[in-house]
């Protein structure tokens, strides 16, 4: 398999970014649009969702950082703006609502833990875009609040949201994870260092299953799996963006590769991909049997982030196997009509299972290809 950088630029420059920066921005209304239709145009009717609007917001900031989009900034302002102007009515420290109406009327007023960790993620590369000492400001802001807010009453850890569920979930830990050191990075700020601390200690201490090297879904209130089938779940794709921020973050501690980063890496390698060639499957039990043979994107893409990581790790050139997974995107996902869409989400034939284009599958696809490009090229 032969290094696919040249296509991979390529599609983020010529087709990609293009595309959603035209038909992906509400430009009559604000912000930028949540999905498209199966023929690529906004659909206006889809509420706004803030982790959304928060993840093209970081596609374009870190777009114009790397030069791919000259104009990356001035389009992310516009999810800058749209978002700090309806989405925290009482302040940034009462928090962000969970969603909007196209022209920014609030549609869900709940805090929810995920949404809040795209917001510092995006605007700490919105920072890094624009040197907007405001945003920097909010950065300090929004991390204050997210430890006000929204950490559970009962236990280490943070509530899914604020409509009084008690349950844990590891996806709004690991988004977390992501946005604290990305805080860290753009400000320098050493709180957001510990908390990182805190939720590598967390991800340890709670969250890896040492005994079979795996890391579930979902929890009760005092981090014990939950009840029933629900407390066997594990997704191979949640495996591997675990693996790429633990790598991140022993750079930044300057501390090796974890021992819990190579075993989430081996069981993903071991059961993940469902007999499917090299696509992971949606969802497995936790003995590495299929759940869900379906599978969307993402998961492929943060299984090219995980090669990255432990490439990286070993000091070696990333193998052939990241080539592979970036071809099979190309094939399987991104092989639409108008270049620069997706298809999110295919059954194990391989049959797409949606037919609109979600803008929250670009974050994921423009940091893995923005990485597979920087190794390479280096």
């Amino acid at each position: 398999m032969t290094n696919q950088t040249d296509r991979v630029s390529h599609w983020l420059v010529r087709a990609a970014l293009p595309l959603w920066a035209d038909v992906g921005v509400d430009s009559g209304a604000g912000g930028f649009v949540e999905r498209l239709t199966p023929d690529a145009q906004p659909d206006f009717g889809a509420v706004k969702r803030v982790r959304v609007q928060a993840r093209q917001i970081y596609v374009f900031s870190h777009a114009k950082l790397l030069g791919l989009s000259p104009n990356g900034d001035a389009i992310a302002s516009q999810g800058y703006d749209f978002i700090m102007r309806n989405a925290c009515p009482d302040g940034v420290a009462a928090g962000f609502v969970h969603s909007l109406g196209r022209d920014g009327n609030v549609r869900d007023v709940t805090r929810d833990t995920y949404d809040h960790a795209f917001l510092l993620f995006a605007f700490s590369w919105y920072y890094r875009a624009t040197g907007d000492q405001a945003a920097r400001s909010t950065i300090l802001a929004l991390g204050d609040a997210i430890w006000a807010l929204l950490r559970h009453p009962a236990t280490d850890g943070f509530l899914i949201d604020t409509r009084g569920g008690r349950a844990l979930h590891q996806n709004p830990h690991m988004h977390l994870f992501e946005a604290v050191l990305a805080a860290f990075d753009a400000t320098q700020d050493a709180r957001f260092l510990e908390r990182a601390r805190e939720l590598h200690s967390l991800f340890c201490v709670r969250m890896f299953d040492a005994d079979l090297g795996i890391l579930r879904e979902f929890y009760n209130d005092r981090w014990e799996p939950a009840a029933g089938d629900a407390g066997r779940i594990v997704e191979p794709g949640h495996h591997a963006e675990w693996v790429w921020l633990l790598k991140w973050y022993a750079d930044r501690v300057g501390e090796p590769l974890c021992e819990q980063a190579y075993r989430l890496h081996d069981f993903t390698r071991k059961f993940g991909s469902s007999g499917k060639a090299i696509l992971l499957c949606d969802e497995l039990w936790s003995d590495g049997t299929v759940k869900k043979s379906s599978t969307r994107s993402w998961p492929q893409t943060e299984a090219l982030k995980a090669e990255i990581a432990m490439a990286e790790a070993a000091g070696s050139v990333l193998d052939d196997r990241a080539d592979r997974i970036v071809a099979t995107l190309f094939d399987v996902f991104l092989n639409r009509p108008l270049e620069g869409a997706w298809t999110d989400w295919v059954d194990a034939s391989g049959a797409p299972l949606v037919d609109t284009i979600p803008a929250s599958t670009f974050y994921h696809v423009f940091l893995a290809f923005t990485e597979y490009m920087r190794v390479n090229r280096a």
